[in-house]
């Protein structure tokens, strides 16, 4: 009697692409450099600040939002409405604007607080992030081309609108939403392999080459055409911030569209898809430190450590070292001390 059992192999281990993970940690990082930029073009003459915070703002944000769109499981006609997902980023922006009045508090400032209008420049992430959930299971019946069309047509004509703004951060979810549906409609793993070409390597390189080349020609030939681009880069002005340009607004959004995709994508395909320690690591915290980078850069720019930094070095140096704080800030968020609150808010609206 034969009594060797008869082995099942083990179904394989699903390949972990961490390029993704990679990105995400670049993302989060440009993402909270570009903020504490955004303190220093408030002061006359910091042409360099201003063209740094262009530059970044030209595919930053959307770069972090076609990654986000990429991971959103897939929805079916049978899938349930993601409430966890949609409540999980409403709390956390409530409670994020929350304690951002208690730091103000702290820094001897008035307590601003306003659930609906996103009159600052980091919470309408969350409000956004709901709404393209919540739009993406909406539309899942529809075919995605039209869906895919639909979203960007709305997201071209937006800035006519008089209607949208920061309430609901309306502007911004109506503008980012069709990069959120591309990284949605996109399998992360298909894609990796596409890009994963040595073509596609040169042709990255050779385009965020030309990118530089153009960004340094505008920034010291036609600078006022460039400083131009941040309001339509940001995702939240109308149209009427071009002057008598307003009406090829929609212009300037197909080319921001483009700009910021190519770049993303140029990005990915360069990124090393190999494990690089807690830089990696880094890459699944960032809503934590999303949660968390503003507040601390608030006591900065309240209590003017830019300014005592100057004072010191001179302008150029203390920009230097500002920066090299906002990533050094970007690793303190990622500790596991400060995944509260964001890691109890998931659980709570889980069990909602």
């Amino acid at each position: 009697m034969n009594t060797d059992v008869k082995k099942i192999p083990a179904a394989p281990a699903k390949e972990r692409i961490y390029l993704y993970d990679n990105v995400k940690c670049l993302a989060i990082i440009l993402v909270v450099v570009g903020h504490a930029i955004n303190y220093l073009t408030d002061f006359d003459g910091f042409t360099l600040e201003k063209a740094l915070y262009v530059m970044i703002y030209s595919f930053h944000m959307p770069l972090f939002i076609f990654v986000s769109g990429l991971f959103l499981r897939p929805m079916d006609a049978e899938t349930k409405f993601p409430k966890y997902k949609v409540l999980a980023y409403v709390l956390i922006g409530v409670v994020l604007r929350m304690i951002t009045s208690v730091v103000r508090i702290f820094t001897g400032l008035p307590p601003v607080y306003a659930t609906f209008d996103m009159y600052d420049t980091y919470t309408w992430f969350m409000w956004a992030m709901a709404a393209f959930i919540a739009l993406t299971w909406l539309f899942r019946r529809f075919d995605k081309r039209f869906v895919m069309l639909f979203a960007l047509l709305i997201g071209v004509m937006a800035g006519f609108d008089r209607y949208l703004g920061d309430e609901f951060a309306l502007m911004r979810t109506a503008v980012f939403f069709p990069v959120f549906l591309l990284g949605y409609f996109l399998d992360p793993m298909e894609l990796y392999r596409f890009l994963n070409r040595k073509k596609f390597r040169i042709i990255s390189v050779v385009f965020l080459a030309v990118c530089l080349a153009g960004f340094l020609f505008l920034l010291f030939f036609h600078r006022d055409f460039l400083f131009s681009l941040r309001p339509i880069f940001t995702g939240r002005n109308r149209f009427t911030v071009l002057g008598d340009r307003y009406l090829l607004g929609p212009f300037y959004r197909i080319f921001a569209y483009l700009l910021s995709i190519a770049i993303s994508l140029a990005l990915i395909c360069l990124m090393p898809n190999r494990k690089f320690g807690y830089l990696t690591a880094m890459g699944a915290k960032t809503l934590q430190i999303y949660f968390w980078h503003r507040c601390i850069l608030f006591i900065f720019e309240e209590t003017h450590l830019y300014e005592h930094i100057a004072q010191l070095t001179g302008n150029l140096i203390a920009t230097v070292i500002y920066l090299l704080l906002a990533v050094g800030l970007t690793f303190l968020c990622s500790v596991p001390l400060l995944s509260f609150p964001t890691k109890q808010l998931l659980k709570i609206a889980k069990k909602t």
